[in-house]
């Protein structure tokens, strides 16, 4: 494996995790619409349409590398909001067990790992974008 391919396997991996998590939303509407409401409060409709288009959008361009930098930039800002929204400090007594709730477990039970890992992958996309594409951009 070369390392050009590294790009190729973060940007399809993260696509097609963007396209679920808009697809599931998409699926379960009802769900994600009370906790959209319940994070967002009478925007939380439209905020939820939006992510839904965007993850979906977003996670095709990624897989397909149409226009890659600007799909992760956009998508990073939609992982930068979730983390914001759903991140709680638990009852860590210190700094290093504040980094662990933030890098590894949010003892709230927020996803913030996995958050902090997709921001990462999209920051690195949005900085090098990627040698090799499905689809040529303009």
């Amino acid at each position: 494996m070369k390392a050009e391919h590294g790009p190729l396997i973060l940007r399809v991996f993260l696509g097609v995790a963007f396209i679920v998590a808009g697809l599931d939303k998409l699926l379960s509407y009802g769900m994600a619409q009370g906790m959209f409401t319940s994070m967002f409060g009478g925007a939380g409709t439209a905020v939820l349409v939006v992510a839904i288009i965007i993850e979906i959008a977003g996670g095709l361009a990624l897989l397909t590398g149409y226009h890659t930098k600007k799909a992760a930039s956009i998508l990073a800002v939609i992982i930068l909001v979730a983390f914001l929204k759903t991140f709680g400090v638990g009852q860590s007594a210190h700094f290093i067990g504040t980094l662990r709730e933030v890098m590894v477990m949010n003892t709230s039970g927020a996803n913030t790992a996995v958050n902090f890992a997709y921001f990462a992958g999209l920051l690195s996309l949005a900085a090098t974008g990627s040698k090799f594409k499905a689809v040529k951009a303009d």
